[in-house]
């Protein structure tokens, strides 16, 4: 996040729903298919900053903080955002790992640079055919 001042707070679900609209249709699983799919998984956050805005739902589970579905504008390096954000959360949740699924390669590449891993993949098979 470096210099640059960001203003974090909880949003209610249904604003996170209507600003993730569109989202849902990127999952990889399928499992989502509105914002309101999202935001019923874990709690809704916006971030502000002077190069943009955000806003990131975020799930805990055993132990991990899941960020099931993030969207940004502007100028926000949201993978820096995010990581340093879900961190320092997740730490002072007792939290021992942060995850997330992408179809983005450049953002799977951008993220193991910080040290994220693959650990799995997302398999589909269509049935219509």
């Amino acid at each position: 996040m470096g210099d640059q001042a960001l203003t974090v707070r909880q949003i209610p679900a249904a604003e996170a729903a209507a600003r993730l609209a569109g989202v849902a249709e990127l999952d990889p699983s399928g499992v989502a298919s509105s914002g309101a799919d999202l935001v019923r998984y874990g709690q809704a956050f916006e971030v502000e900053g002077e190069g943009g805005d955000a806003v990131f739902v975020v799930a805990v589970r055993n132990g991990c903080a899941f960020v099931v579905a993030a969207k940004g504008g502007g100028r926000l390096d949201m993978t820096t955002v995010l990581d340093e954000l879900v961190t320092r959360a997740a730490t002072n949740d007792g939290c021992t790992s942060i995850a997330l699924q992408t179809a983005r390669p450049g953002l799977v590449r951008k993220l193991q640079r910080r040290g994220f891993r693959v650990t799995g993949w997302v398999m589909k098979k269509d049935l219509t055919q």
